[in-house]
């Protein structure tokens, strides 16, 4: 945040600026009217060039005003926008490790509802407050430039509106929430009830239901009742202490030996009575300041996270090929050990399965190869190369990963496919449909390629065709499939496994399967059991 403020600075300062001019200007009118009562009206046109002030000073406030809320406005949407930027972008540079700190529902929140409570501070919250902060103390000021006996009496009754009105405004808040409170358990109460309406018929439960149900509305009445006594007990102990200090200024102004001018004891006590409203304000924004203030410290929390994963760093391997080894691997997730002495070897060329039932780190054993997270000990090579010596933004590159629930974007079907390679053409694409069957399935799209999808309203079977279609387009040395065909017919798993063994001519293909068809299907196939090697069987090595 310090950097959004410090990246905004001047813009800040102009803020600031045209809050004090506004302020100042507003503070302006009640000092006109004392030079009014003060000046000697036998001296030719002064009144009228003092009433022509007033009236100067009343049109440069409204057009100051416009100026200052939309330099304010903007100047807040500015910082708005960069800090959800900074975020958002910050979030993206995260590693796998800092994601799993998190579920996705609270990083949505974070960006959202987080940022929005941000911006009512920022938009609403802080225009009001520090307006109004302002325009108080300015007040002072012009009190203690007319008369500095009577300012303090009306200082000391400014703030002792302000403890009255703090103090109220805290109460009503807690009414408030605690009414609020009694309200949600009211709703449970209720829902309870409807959905379990059989169980109180067959049981007499009415009555019991019933004052439940009174007992809480009661006690919400109570708090309401609260609520309203210090809502409307505020305004009059308000009035009254200005009330006492006005009169105390009179008291003190016929007895005091010293002259006082009637335009400075009309400047105090205008002031006097004009502070109240922006003291209400401020205390109203009370809230909406400690909501605003919890949502800048979850975002905070984010933006301090350090975990990031940086693609360039590592030796350049643009064409990545070879043999893959696993040399005594060992994971964990926190303290939850995953793999323990992975090793074996995957031959340039071969296809493999990996095999064994869930939670024995099969996909965890894909998640290492593709430098999702990092491994404890041991080596992973690829053609004689430590994969941590390598760039990751090579490594990826290098690796096509085709999951069990393949990633659709709310985009086109040609955006799903080419994913921003603008090397791939319309033509590539019709082309590799008509070569791997898919041509039926992409001729149903009304628009074509320029369709526009969506996630849940395509089958499976088309959610697996454009998969393959972003797999083979984008041409890489090493394939991991996730359990390809676990959810589709037989009829599609055989065109499915076809396609694979196409793939697998020309590029390393890694599986991870359940199916016996797709094992038996393998040059190798590697058994996990409790995050170890339970097995590995190898068939017709390829040369």
């Amino acid at each position: 945040m310090k950097y959004i403020l410090k990246k905004n600075v001047k813009i800040l300062i102009l803020v600031g600026i045209s809050l004090i001019v506004c302020n100042v200007l507003s503070a302006a009118h009640p000092l006109v009217m004392k030079k009014i009562l003060d000046i000697d009206i036998t001296k030719d046109n002064i009144l009228i060039k003092l009433f022509l002030m007033y009236a100067v000073i009343h049109i440069i406030l409204v057009i100051s005003k416009d100026i200052r809320n939309n330099i304010i406005n903007k100047a807040m949407s500015k910082i708005l926008k960069d800090l959800r930027e900074k975020l958002f972008c910050h979030i993206l540079k995260w590693n796998m490790e800092t994601y799993q700190k998190y579920n996705s529902s609270e990083i949505y929140t974070r960006l959202t509802a987080d940022i929005d409570n941000v911006s009512a501070l920022f938009l609403g919250t802080m225009k009001v407050v520090l307006n109004n902060i302002a325009y108080i103390v300015i007040m002072v000021f012009f009190m203690f430039l007319a008369d500095i006996r009577v300012a303090i009496i009306g200082s000391i009754s400014i703030i002792l509106t302000a403890i009255v009105s703090y103090n109220f405004k805290h109460q009503i808040a807690k009414c408030n929430k605690k009414a609020m409170d009694k309200r949600d358990k009211e709703n449970r109460q209720f829902s309870e009830m409807y959905n379990k309406n059989k169980l109180t018929y067959l049981f007499g439960l009415q009555k019991k239901n019933k004052d439940k149900i009174c007992k809480t509305l009661d006690e919400e009445f109570f708090h309401r009742r609260k609520w309203i006594f210090y809502e409307h007990f505020i305004f009059p102990i308000a009035i009254t202490i200005q009330a006492v200090a006005i009169y105390i200024i009179l008291i003190y102004v016929f007895n005091s030996n010293d002259v006082i001018s009637l335009g400075s004891i009309y400047l105090v006590i205008n002031y006097i009575q004009n502070c109240r409203r922006p003291l209400n304000e401020i205390f109203n924004e009370l809230e909406e300041i400690q909501t605003s203030s919890i949502s800048l410290k979850r975002i905070n929390k984010l933006l301090k996270e350090q975990g990031k994963e940086d693609i360039e760093v590592g030796g350049i391997k643009e064409d990545l090929k070879g043999d893959i080894e696993f040399e005594n691997v060992c994971m964990q997730y926190g303290e939850n050990k995953v793999l323990h002495n992975i090793s074996f070897i995957i031959k340039e060329g071969n296809k493999v399965t990996i095999a064994g039932k869930t939670g024995v780190g099969k996909t965890t054993l894909v998640n290492i190869l593709m430098r999702l997270y990092k491994i404890k000990s041991g080596r992973i090579l690829i053609g004689g190369k430590d994969i941590y010596s390598i760039r990751i933004k090579d490594i990826r590159k290098n690796i096509s990963y085709i999951s069990q629930t393949p990633y659709i974007l709310n985009d086109t079907l040609k955006n799903n496919i080419i994913l921003g390679d603008t090397t791939i053409t319309d033509e590539m694409i019709k082309d590799t449909a008509n070569e791997i069957g898919f041509e039926k399935a992409l001729n149903k799209f009304e628009n074509g390629l320029e369709e526009k999808i969506e996630k849940n309203k395509l089958s499976y079977g088309q959610l697996q065709m454009i998969a393959f279609l972003r797999a083979i387009l984008h041409k890489a040395n090493i394939y991991i499939f996730d359990e390809p065909t676990s959810n589709i017919d037989l009829k599609t798993e055989d065109r499915i496994q076809k396609l694979i063994d196409k793939i697998a001519k020309e590029s390393t293909v890694i599986i991870i399967a359940h199916r016996k068809s797709t094992i038996e299907n393998s040059d190798k196939i590697i058994y996990l059991k409790d995050g170890m090697i339970d097995m590995i069987i190898n068939k017709d090595v390829k040369v």
